[in-house]
């Protein structure tokens, strides 16, 4: 069984060689490791053409692409029939893949498989810390659908999933510079859910200048946009309804979603609820049958409607589907 490491870097000098290193130390003997160079400006050339070993194919790119389209040149070039993802800057177990080979091997069918992590500042672990806790959740079959619009339990480097369903639902989105692996799994959860093995095989980078953190807003509305994507293609157009997203929220929660996500949908329907009250203009909709699938910009209120709702009447589960929200 050929594994196929793939990492993408950008600028990596600080860390790049001792992930590297991580990936070559591994105790299992079938993989190879593909590295694509995203244009850095730093020695991270340098460093990556020191590399003397055959398992390493390095591909450099004249200017940057983003990560999404580095990881998909990098499976492009891939031999095995399943995928590593490695960051550049975090650090794997030195039995990683051959735990999770051996996991692959032993529940045939399953299309990908994650695992648990340790944070890393500089050189010290860290195992107490929010990010890394999220990260470190287990859930079962039913919470990870139940969750999946507005949880991404699953940590980007730590994932070995099949190449042919990489294919099958349409690799990495480079429209997402950002969130393109939250994209990524949404789709492969139309086929199946990745698993976790209960087992700390990979050392996250906790760092606050990554580009998911310097703009939390952005980040967000790239999350809001993927979630409202999924509900939209698959709950609508999938069922050849009429193609209008209905968005719920506060005030405040519609407008930062029509400044930002909204030019993602050619049609769209705003209900804003502030008070109980304003529930009914829910029901009217749902009444006379406007009402085919609707995001929920998720908040403690709002929260509150959704269960109310659906304790009433158990249908609501199908119309209703809640998303990350920004802080409103």
């Amino acid at each position: 069984m050929l594994i196929s490491v793939v990492m993408a870097v950008y600028n990596g000098e600080k860390y790049v060689e001792e992930a590297v290193r991580s990936v070559l130390n591994q105790t299992y003997p079938h993989f190879e490791l593909i590295i694509v160079n995203d244009g850095s400006t730093d020695r991270t050339w340098e460093i990556l053409e020191a590399i003397d070993d055959p398992k390493v194919k390095i591909i450099h790119q004249d200017k940057n692409h983003g990560a999404a389209s580095c990881l998909n040149l990098g499976i492009e070039h891939a031999k095995g029939d399943w995928i590593a993802i490695h960051d550049a800057d975090d650090i794997s177990e030195p039995n990683r893949l051959e735990e999770q080979a051996l996991y692959l091997q032993t529940h045939p069918g399953r299309i990908g498989v994650s695992s648990l992590i340790a944070g890393r500042i500089g050189k010290e672990v860290v195992v107490h810390n929010k990010e890394v806790q999220y990260y470190n959740l287990i859930l079962d079959h039913g919470q990870i659908i139940n969750t999946r619009l507005f949880s991404c339990y699953l940590c980007h480097g730590t994932v070995v999933f099949s190449k042919k369903a990489f294919y099958a639902v349409g690799r990495y989105n480079p429209k997402y510079k950002i969130s393109y692996d939250y994209d990524l799994w949404l789709r492969l959860f139309q086929i199946s859910p990745i698993e976790k093995i209960p087992k700390v095989l990979y050392h996250y980078r906790l760092r606050e200048d990554s580009l998911g953190k310097q703009d939390r807003s952005k980040t967000i509305a790239e999350l809001m946009a993927i979630s409202s994507q999924h509900v939209y293609k698959n709950q609508i157009r999938r069922r050849k309804r009429k193609p209008v997203l209905t968005i719920v929220g506060s005030t405040k929660g519609c407008l930062f979603f029509k400044r930002h996500v909204g030019q993602n949908f050619a049609k769209k329907y705003y209900i804003r609820i502030n008070t109980i009250k304003d529930v009914r203009k829910l029901r009217i909709r749902n009444r006379k049958g406007k009402l085919k699938a609707a995001v929920l910009l998720n908040n403690p209120f709002i929260n509150r409607v959704y269960d109310d709702l659906v304790r009433r009447d158990a249908s609501w589960r199908k119309k209703l589907f809640k998303i990350w929200n920004y802080k409103y």
